[in-house]
């Protein structure tokens, strides 16, 4: 994508605002002061400026870059960042009380975010934020749906915060805490159940799933306040999970959801009590962490010691396939993993203590995957997914190179 410059800005008639802080705190003690989008209050009012609000925002590690804007007449509003070198943006919209009243992630297109909400007259912050808490630098813009959008739009949905007015499908038919198992789930499309709210009678350590790689769903919880606590997309395959090992108070809470691939096909949405047991698996699942080389928590296959080269055919679907390895003397090992038909692997290398020695997706501009890692004598753990979760053939192949004597 193109980013506009400052003087490609003007020439269509846009506003470039000017970045400077302000001592105001306009949307509550919870997000830091930011600059007004029309460089002012009195020329920040969205329903009446000619063109769409700019501005390039440092977003500060693990914080928000917050732009202040106002609307005097009731209508749609479109919100947007784009995050400069391929960073991936987040936006949060918060009335003037601190309300969260939408959030979106890439509902812009490839990393860019981008919501159109209708707002009603009042003072409103746009907080953009790194999606992996990082230093970013991102272009802004908050415009009327007539202006000229900052983003190409992917089609996606942004998802409106849950508050005690959303309506919302109810979970369990009791708190969760006090039913049967301690879990409740359902199954529904995204495009007809979007919210499921539940409640918890003591404080309670909570785990929150949404699975259907097909349909990837991203998922959000907010209190009975309707602030968002925790967001999730992709924590296994392409489904997503929340884990609140320190309990979740007393209460009610909501769960919204989009699909960042189809909203029309079923995703079921599961709450049960925490489990550190399940959330190992969970974690062998994903490839994020490597189980026991004696397969006794999580099948492993054994494939000997790679003395030269190891082959090495597996069918791959939602969960990840791990196999264990011995290496006889310090060297290199090149290990690749080559898809079969649809298949789109991705690959991890842990040692025998479960320290991680790497991680590769997409390889010499394919699919495939491939990575290189100095090796001691040892066991060593390979864990092999597919990024889309769909079941397929992948066909490994683990090289070991001795230093030259």
């Amino acid at each position: 994508m193109k980013f506009l410059t400052i003087a490609s800005v003007a020439a269509m008639g846009l506003t470039a605002a000017p970045v400077f802080a302000q001592d105001v705190q306009l949307c509550g003690p919870a997000l830091p002061a930011g600059p007004w989008a029309g460089g002012s209050a009195e020329l920040s009012d969205i329903s009446t400026a000619g063109g769409a609000f700019n501005q390039i925002g440092v977003v500060p590690p693990g914080g928000n870059f917050v732009t202040q804007f106002s609307v005097s007449t009731s209508g749609l509003v479109r919100l947007e960042a784009a995050g400069q070198n391929g960073a991936d943006t987040v936006i949060d919209l918060y009335d003037s009380a601190g309300q969260l009243v939408v959030t979106d992630d890439d509902s812009g297109g490839g990393w860019d975010s981008r919501a159109e909400v209708s707002l009603a007259p009042g003072q409103y912050c746009l907080a953009t934020r790194s999606y992996y808490g990082e230093m970013i630098t991102a272009d802004i813009r908050i415009g009327q749906a007539s202006h000229p959008a900052l983003t190409l739009g992917s089609g996606g949905s942004n998802i409106l915060a849950c508050t005690a007015e959303t309506l919302a499908t109810p979970l369990g038919g009791g708190p969760i805490d006090r039913l049967p198992g301690s879990e409740a789930e359902a199954t529904n499309t995204i495009s007809g159940t979007p919210y499921y709210r539940f409640s918890i009678g003591e404080q309670t350590p909570i785990t929150i799933r949404a699975t259907n790689p097909s349909a990837d769903p991203y998922i959000y919880i907010y209190d009975a306040n309707g602030a968002l606590i925790a967001e999730n997309d992709d924590y296994n395959s392409l489904n997503s999970r929340i884990d609140f090992t320190e309990g979740l108070a007393a209460g009610t809470y909501c769960i919204g959801m989009r699909a960042l691939t189809n909203p029309n096909l079923p995703v079921t949405v599961s709450v049960s009590s925490f489990d550190q047991g399940d959330m190992m698996r969970d974690l062998f699942a994903s490839g994020e962490a490597s189980p026991p080389a004696d397969g006794s928590s999580y099948p492993v296959t054994p494939l000997g010691t790679l003395e030269a080269q190891l082959l090495r055919d597996t069918s791959v679907g939602g969960d990840a396939v791990w196999h264990s390895f011995e290496v006889p003397e310090s060297g290199l090992v090149l290990i690749d993993a080559i898809g079969v038909g649809n298949s789109d692997p991705m690959i991890s290398l842990f040692d025998a203590l479960g320290r991680p020695l790497g991680f590769n997706d997409d390889a010499n501009g394919s699919l495939d995957s491939q990575l290189t890692a100095r090796v001691n004598p040892g066991t060593y753990m390979l864990g092999v997914m597919q990024y889309h979760g769909q079941p397929g053939a992948i066909r490994i192949a683990l090289e070991r190179f001795i230093p030259a004597r």
